[in-house]
């Protein structure tokens, strides 16, 4: 029980964290974040919606997981919490949702 409390409350185990500046401007942003919830909807089953009416925060949530893209007019956010089973495979997780955002954004600099 100690060692799944330990694991449970670190944070910057359990989180993955990325940061893009992107020259989409917000309206294309949002485009482009509704494109990504699609295609997470389907490849990875996770329900996604917009948590405020100016949709610049969206969330998800899955089987061990769930997190926040958040956008504005030259920054995107992304947070991904992971559940205790999928801690062992975490490193895998980030340069797949590393290289995802990467390869779908045109996001030139890494903040």
């Amino acid at each position: 029980m100690f060692f799944y409390d330990s694991l449970a409350g670190s944070s910057a185990l359990s989180t993955i964290q990325v940061s893009r500046q992107h020259p989409l401007g917000l309206a294309a942003a949002r485009l482009a974040a509704e494109a990504i919830a699609q295609d997470m909807s389907e490849s990875y089953q996770l329900d996604c919606e917009w948590a405020d009416e100016d949709e610049t925060e969206l969330r998800f949530r899955g089987s061990g997981v769930h997190g926040t893209l958040t956008l504005d007019d030259d920054t995107l956010e992304l947070q991904v919490h992971l559940g205790l089973m999928l801690l062992p495979v975490r490193s895998v997780l980030e340069q797949e949702i590393l290289d995802y955002v990467d390869n779908r954004l045109p996001c030139p600099k890494r903040v």
